[in-house]
């Protein structure tokens, strides 16, 4: 026999025979459907390639991969590499600009 302690009622109730009084209340704003996140493909844009208005997102993104056309969005950025500083570079020129200005 396991027992757990209830935060709606304040008491102990077995986990076989937990009272339905003492249910948590459901959150009303979940949706009931299987898939609450579903994306639909119907879409009323027009192609910045060709100019032609298109009712599908696949539609659209074939007629850009027959074009040659890369479609940019979510893709993560790559990293930029930074250029090595070469500090005896910089330490010769800052000599170069001191005997200057002193001369």
């Amino acid at each position: 026999m396991r027992e757990r302690y209830c935060r709606v009622c304040g008491g102990w109730h077995e986990l076989d025979k937990w009272p339905h009084d003492c249910m948590p209340v459901q959150n009303r704003a979940q949706s009931d459907l299987p898939a609450p996140h579903f994306i639909s493909d119907a879409i009323e844009i027009q192609s910045m390639h060709d100019g032609n208005t298109y009712t599908s997102k696949a539609k659209l993104r074939s007629a850009y991969r027959a074009a040659g056309v890369v479609e940019i969005g979510n893709e993560k950025p790559q990293p930029i590499e930074k250029p090595k500083t070469d500090r005896n570079e910089i330490r010769n020129e800052l000599r170069r600009v001191h005997a200057e200005y002193n001369a």
